[in-house]
């Protein structure tokens, strides 16, 4: 019995997924300006990267601070 219940709801989990799979974004969405870059590929590659060089705080100059 548990084993058609579970196959019944993996079959339709496995319908409901190939169906909402078809869903696109609009292109409000996909054309905009401000889009997150999670995959790295970008226009402006140098964007947010600030040039300059790190240095190592110690406790004491966190003190003295």
């Amino acid at each position: 019995m548990n084993n058609l219940v579970f196959g019944l709801i993996a079959v339709l989990s496995l319908f409901a997924f190939f169906k909402l799979s078809k869903v696109k974004a609009s292109s409000k969405q996909l054309n905009r300006d401000n889009r997150i870059n999670r995959f790295g590929s970008s226009k402006n590659k140098n964007e947010n990267i600030i040039e300059g060089e790190a240095e190592e705080i110690t406790d004491e100059e966190k003190k003295d601070a």
